[in-house]
C-alpha cells in the first residue's frame, strides 16, 4: 500500500473555513480604527482654534477704553474686529470658525464656536473676568478652554 501525502478535501475545507472567520474579525477591528482614527486630529484642530480665540480675547483690554463697563455684554454686535475689551465677547456664538475681521474659514466650516464671559471674584477679593470658549463638532464631544482675566 502506497501513503500519500498531501490534504484531504475536509482538511482543506475547515482550514478554509477557519481562515475566513479569522479574516472577518480582523477586518471588523481595522474597519472599526479606520472610523476613529480621524477624532484625534478633529480633537486637535478643536484645541488650535479654542487657544487662538483665547489668546485674542486675553490680549483685549479688562474694561473698555472708551466707557465705564455695565457688567455686561456691550453689544458692540458680531464683526470682532471692533472689539477693544474683554466683555465684548460675550454670548458670542458661530456656527463656523471666522478670522477677527468676520471673513469665514471655508476649512473649518463643521466646528462651531461659543464664547461667554462673565464676572468672577479671585481669592475673594481681586475682580475678574471668568472666559469660557467651546468649539464643538459633530465628529467629537467638543472642547472647552477657560481662563481668567485680571485688570493687571
Amino acid at each position: 500500500m502506497r501513503k500519500f501525502s498531501g490534504f484531504t478535501l475536509i482538511e482543506i475545507l475547515i482550514t478554509i473555513i477557519v481562515i475566513g472567520i479569522a479574516a472577518a474579525a480582523l477586518l471588523n477591528v481595522f474597519g472599526s480604527m479606520i472610523r476613529g482614527s480621524a477624532d484625534p486630529i478633529i480633537q486637535q484642530q478643536a484645541t488650535t482654534i479654542a487657544e487662538a480665540y483665547m489668546e485674542e480675547v486675553m490680549l483685549k483690554a479688562f474694561d473698555d477704553p472708551a466707557l465705564p463697563e455695565t457688567g455686561s455684554d456691550e453689544g458692540e454686535g458680531t464683526d470682532r474686529s471692533i472689539y477693544n475689551d474683554v466683555q465684548d465677547y460675550n454670548s458670542l456664538a458661530t456656527t463656523e470658525v471666522r478670522r477677527q475681521d468676520n471673513t469665514a474659514i471655508g476649512a473649518l466650516s463643521a466646528f462651531a464656536v461659543t464664547v461667554t464671559v462673565g464676572g468672577a471674584m479671585l481669592n475673594g477679593t481681586v475682580p475678574a473676568m471668568r472666559i469660557n470658549i467651546n468649539v464643538t463638532h459633530a465628529a467629537i464631544s467638543g472642547v472647552t478652554l477657560t481662563a481668567y482675566r485680571t485688570d493687571y
